[in-house]
């Protein structure tokens, strides 16, 4: 997913201070009753770890979920693989979805050959018990109108889905809420949730769902009145971050937020209560796009992304 920071080439981040961490996370139990799982993606928080560095960050403080690093394991034999998901398996950890490792959004030639990658991802993993794949759908477009972006959208994205569903895994799609991106191209595209049901409608995969990101549902100015149409079976996975002090909803941009309640601008609790009332059993992870954060060495990255979202669950009476 942050691969979207070279997509959008955005120009500034906000340099925001974090919460300050003093609990002792190794003291923490995790509670094995709750259903939805707090997940570590390394990318997103800007750690740089090995495939065993992340699932000892996962370890040592409590990550349920962790999402898997694809590179390292298609040069994995079998029984390190093993090895691997042993240890998973001893610390009750899982593995998150993966991001399409293809780009469907330029060239038809591109996509194609891109396929071929998205197969011998889907092999390696039903190795892990990976659930499926995610992506984001960018809202503006500078060549290609509303309905013909629609289009190719629907065809490239039915293929992926098609091929994903063949490996028995499921398929998120994001829409990205900034009203600031509208500017960035000619044409509009989707960028709330009605578009992206009707994208997805279009699309007609069963196995084809939701990413949500509070940061794109308040950004859409969206409540969870707007998600009641939804199940659990739905949505793929969740993201939770906060929206940055001193702008208003429309002035709100894309690669600058914050971990969960750290500004106060959104309010998780709705949500999680909305996904906890649903059955939802996926994964929630944050995605903040955060100059501060990313400046932390692994070992603080990784602390300060599970306290902001423990903090979350506690406050939605969820942990």
């Amino acid at each position: 997913m942050s691969n979207r920071r070279g997509f959008i080439k955005s120009s500034t981040i906000a340099t925001i201070g974090l919460i300050s961490l003093n609990q002792n996370l190794y003291s923490l139990q995790r509670n094995y009753n709750r259903k939805i799982k707090i997940s570590l993606n390394p990318g997103a928080v800007g750690i740089k770890c090995t495939a065993s560095e992340l699932l000892e960050l996962a370890i040592k403080y409590n990550f349920d979920s962790i999402s898997p690093i694809v590179s390292e394991f298609q040069d994995m034999d079998q029984k390190e693989i093993d090895s691997y998901l042993e240890k998973m398996s001893e610390n009750r950890i899982s593995f998150d979805v993966s991001g399409l490792p293809l780009q469907f959004r330029t060239s038809k030639n591109q996509f194609n050959s891109g396929l071929v990658t998205l197969n011998n991802h889907c092999k390696v993993l039903n190795k892990l018990n990976v659930k499926g794949f995610v992506t984001w759908i960018m809202p503006t477009n500078n060549e290609l109108t509303y309905l013909k972006n629609f289009n190719i959208h629907k065809e490239r994205l039915k293929e992926c889905a098609k091929i994903i569903g063949n490996h028995g895994m499921k398929f998120g799609l994001e829409f990205v809420g900034p009203k600031t991106l509208m500017s960035r191209d000619q044409f509009s595209f989707i960028r709330t949730i009605n578009e992206l049901g009707e994208l997805i409608d279009a699309i007609d995969e069963k196995n084809v769902g939701y990413l949500l990101d509070t940061f794109h549902l308040y950004c859409a100015n969206h409540s969870v009145d707007d998600l009641k149409f939804l199940n659990k079976d739905d949505i793929i996975m969740c993201q939770i971050n906060d929206a940055v002090i001193g702008r208003s909803r429309d002035e709100q941009i894309d690669l600058e937020r914050d971990l969960p309640g750290k500004s106060g601008i959104i309010d998780t609790s709705p949500f999680l209560n909305f996904l906890n009332n649903i059955g939802y059993e996926g994964t929630v992870a944050a995605e903040p796009f955060n100059k501060e954060l990313n400046k932390m060495n692994n070992e603080d990255a990784a602390k300060a992304t599970f306290n902001s979202i423990k903090s979350a669950f506690e406050n939605a009476g969820i942990f």
